[in-house]
């Protein structure tokens, strides 16, 4: 019988899953970042100095199982603390942030995403602290989470986006891509803008992204993320996202959920008799 996943990789105080020059590391990301206007022209960029870009069925990387995201799903960037995210916000995203954590610090959190039938989108997915699995073949490559059954599809077909007549705005944007060697290389556009999650930034439906992700060994895969937001954002957020294999029995292979349903993680709230609020008890009947 198989197992259904359902584990957290939090890092504790001090730890890491960077090298140890990190920092230097990752102000070159930042400032590769800067070196672009816009994500589309960042994109571009890579993709006219690639020197292949097609994926034969012998080529593609193995990406099978079940993956957890290092660090907690209170922060996108690792590197921040919760209630302290490193995004450059302006205007009233600027102040809709100070809002939250004003609020946060107050003991008053709402989570929405949290709740039945409403899922993170993008970019708050990639954070998502429950399972992740992929799925990759040489025209496009599925990124399928468990937390509310959010699926997020990357053509790499060599199609163009959805024409601006026909385009509008959705959780997860639509999102184009390509392969250089074992390297899948994306940009992202067309979201619906919104809330990243629990006490993060707000973003706009200008919001852009490229992301480079690569499977760095046996057991890790890793997305640099530059997202891009003329309206919310004075800079380009960078951000390197790690997402680790789980561990599982041979013969005996986790799967994802069938089904999200918030019953499962308790997060049912009912009004208690003095006006307040809990969570349904909870009962394995």
């Amino acid at each position: 019988m198989s197992q259904q996943a359902d584990t957290r990789l939090v890092l504790r105080d001090g730890e890491s899953p960077y090298p140890e020059n990190w920092s230097s590391i990752k102000q070159e990301m930042i400032n590769r970042g800067l070196q672009y206007d816009t994500a589309w022209e960042f994109y571009k960029s890579l993709e006219s100095s690639a020197t292949d870009t097609v994926l034969l069925p012998d080529e593609i990387p193995d990406w099978t199982g079940l993956y957890e995201r290092i660090g907690t799903p209170l922060v996108y960037d690792i590197n921040d603390t919760p209630y302290n995210a490193s995004a450059s916000l302006k205007g009233e995203y600027a102040k809709m942030y100070a809002e939250q954590v004003a609020e946060a610090n107050a003991g008053r959190i709402w989570d929405p995403h949290s709740g039945c039938g409403q899922v993170r989108g993008y970019p708050g997915f990639l954070k998502n602290g429950r399972p992740h699995e992929f799925a990759v073949t040489p025209h496009q490559t599925w990124h399928i989470g468990q937390a509310r059954d959010e699926i997020r599809r990357i053509y790499t077909d060599g199609r163009p986006h959805t024409p601006e007549e026909w385009a509008y705005e959705t959780e997860h944007g639509d999102s184009i891509g390509f392969w250089e060697g074992d390297t899948l290389i994306t940009h992202t556009k067309d979201t619906n803008g919104g809330w990243m999650g629990r006490v993060l930034p707000y973003l706009s439906i200008a919001m852009e992204s490229v992301e480079i992700w690569r499977k760095i060994d046996n057991e890790n895969i890793q997305a640099d993320v530059w997202i891009y937001d003329s309206e919310a954002l004075e800079t380009p957020w960078y951000t390197r996202q790690i997402y680790k294999l789980l561990p599982q029995e041979e013969g005996d292979p986790l799967r994802l959920a069938h089904w999200w349903n918030c019953h499962d993680p308790n997060n049912i709230v009912v009004e208690t008799e003095d006006g307040g609020t809990t969570f349904l008890d909870f009962d394995f009947d």
